[in-house]
Formats: C-alpha cells, structure tokens, sequence
C-alpha cells in the first residue's frame, strides 16, 4: 500500500509543477513571452580563458580579473590587459655584472602560475618583471633592490603559437590578448 500513496503524492507534485511552470511561461493573447520576471543568477563566463591570460582593461586595475589571477597587466600603453598573479611579491635581489637578476627572494613560485593557467598552448611561467625599488631603467651591474613584483606570463607554445584570442608577441614570446 505504500508505494501506490508514493506514486499518487509523485504524480500531484509533477502536475504541480508542470501547472506552476505553465503560468510563468505564456502571456496572454498569445504571446510566448514568459509573463514572470525572469532573474539571471550569475552572468555567463567570458569567451577564452579564465584565469591567467584572461582579457581585462588595465584601468580597472584587476576588479574585472579572477581571484586566481587578480593583477591587470599591460604591455603597451593603452593596450589590452590580460590577467595574471604575481609569483613574486615584495621580493629582494641583487643584479649580476649584466645587471640581470640571478637570485631573488623569495624565489619565484611558478606553481602559482601553471595553478592560474587553463589554457592548453604554451607554458605559464614566472616571468614579467613589473616593478622593483629604484626603479632603474635599465637595471644597473652588482646592484641591489628591494619591492620586486614578478607576474606570470604564458609563453609561446610551438611555431608561435598561443589559444584562442591570444597572439603570439615573439619580441616578449609570450601569448598577449587580441
């Protein structure tokens, strides 16, 4: 006996339904428009990736990126963003006689990269020198600085090549938004 009384309350919850989503959907005169306010609950994902590579503007200063990747970064002036982490923060070091960075403290996390990254073309890697104390242009031989921001990048996969709505910018080698 208990499983027709299962069956009989089943049957009036999906009549139920089927009357609660009939009301919702028609107007009337024989329009198809839903006669309901509709709520959207989030909005779609963008196109391409998310993450590290992803499309931003730079004067939004990272508010349009992912937590995962929460750094707007540009490499021409006015030009498109592409999110990003840093994977050294407040970071130390000293230049060797080229003045190039040799050792930085702390050491570059690339696993923060390759975490952000959801592209399948190129590497994520620690790479992107943003900003270090003074800022020297260029760096100068044997010398030490302090406050040194590194942001990943993807770079080029084989042949230049790079995901969808990114390009390859061989004078970086990195993947860079359309």
């Amino acid at each position: 006996m208990v499983a027709p009384q299962m069956s009989s309350i089943s049957s009036r919850l999906l009549v139920s339904f089927i009357a609660l989503a009939a009301s919702a959907c028609g107007g009337e005169g024989g329009s198809t428009a839903p006669d309901a306010t509709v709520f959207q609950d989030a909005p779609p994902p963008p196109p391409g990736l998310t993450g590290l590579g992803q499309k931003c503007v730079p004067a939004m200063m990272g508010a349009d990126c992912p937590a995962n990747a929460d750094v707007c970064v540009s490499v021409t002036a006015g030009g498109a963003g592409f999110c990003t982490p840093l994977c050294v923060a407040n970071g130390s070091g000293m230049t060797n006689a080229q003045g190039q960075f040799t050792t930085v403290t702390p050491a570059p996390n690339t696993a923060t990269c390759t975490g952000a990254y959801t592209g399948t073309v190129g590497m994520a890697a620690c790479l992107a020198l943003l900003s270090y104390t003074p800022m020297d242009m260029p760096l100068m031989a044997s010398k030490n600085y302090t406050g040194i921001n590194i942001a990943c990048v993807i770079r080029c996969g084989a042949g230049n090549t790079c995901d969808t709505g990114l390009t390859c910018n061989t004078t970086f080698g990195a993947c860079l938004p359309n």
